[in-house]
């Protein structure tokens, strides 16, 4: 019976050339490898090789063999590739969201519905996840928008509100609502990672000094003991008691309102359906 080592040896030689440096690329001696090609042939019942003083040619055989052997190399590689995702599905569970508040109580429910999973999760943007979605790096996203295609599933999940937190004796304090606009301070504090909030709040105020940090409680802090602005939403609001020093005041502007939507392939929905009925109740 041929044996796959066998066939990456003979690639390898068809690469390099000759024995010793294919030896060499596959980390073994060249008698052991003269030994192995010579145990294909045999299995083969052809020579592969016109075999000159201190030098081995590949004859005609050889390109019927190396065609089959891609092949066969290429299909174990598909299935060890295919067997490990499907490992992964059934093991773990990887989930990628545009931001991070959604993924708190997505979380939570994985854990309640089905503990035997282990949830692996990242924040990247709408265009990173739905490409990692398709090609099955992610069982299951949460984006920005909605996706309108047969093969996937996609249902509406959360809306999340953006909410300034203000000082008690700042100006703003007084306001029941606020616009972007309206804040005219010259530096603000920025909790980062925030995903695609990001974008939109350097957008709608490229001019504002952001103090980005990435520690929740230095963050906290410095909201604290500096007296500065800084951005909530609805998620973090019923997490967590706003500080105690703060009101917090609704942003009015249409980009500091977003829905998002939870996105998995057809064929992996009927395994997450308790996730999904969740939805359903709650709405």
């Amino acid at each position: 019976m041929v044996e796959l080592k066998q066939l990456k040896q003979l690639i390898s030689f068809k690469k390099y050339r000759t024995l010793s440096k294919a030896a060499e690329n596959l980390y073994i001696s060249q008698p052991v490898l003269s030994r192995s090609i010579q145990k294909l042939e045999k299995t083969l019942g052809v020579e592969l090789f016109d075999r000159k003083k201190n030098k081995m040619v590949l004859n005609e055989n050889e390109k019927t063999v190396i065609q089959y052997a891609e092949k066969i190399l290429n299909l174990v590689d598909e299935m060890e590739e295919k067997i490990s995702k499907n490992n992964q599905i059934q093991n773990n569970f990887s989930i990628g969201s545009c931001a991070p508040a959604p993924l708190w109580d997505m979380i939570s429910l994985f854990a309640r519905f089905y503990p035997e999973k282990y949830i692996l999760h990242k924040i990247e943007s709408n265009l990173q996840l739905f490409e990692k979605l398709e090609n099955d790096s992610y069982q299951m996203v949460i984006l920005s928008e909605p996706v309108d295609r047969q093969e996937f599933f996609c249902i509406k999940y959360k809306t999340e509100q953006l909410f300034l937190s203000v000082p008690l004796q700042h100006p703003l304090a007084k306001k029941k609502e606020i616009h972007f606009a309206d804040i005219t301070d010259n530096k603000m504090l920025l909790f980062n990672p925030i995903g695609i909030w990001k974008d939109i709040v350097l957008k709608k105020m490229p001019n504002m000094n952001f103090l980005v940090q990435n520690d929740r409680i230095i963050f906290q802090e410095l909201a604290e003991m500096q007296n500065l602005l800084h951005f909530c939403s609805n998620f973090t609001l019923e997490r967590e008691d706003n500080f105690k020093n703060n009101i917090s005041i609704p942003i009015v502007d249409k980009e500091a309102k977003m829905t998002f939507y939870c996105v998995c392939k057809k064929n992996i929905k009927n395994k997450i359906e308790k996730i999904f009925d969740s939805f359903c109740k709650n709405s």
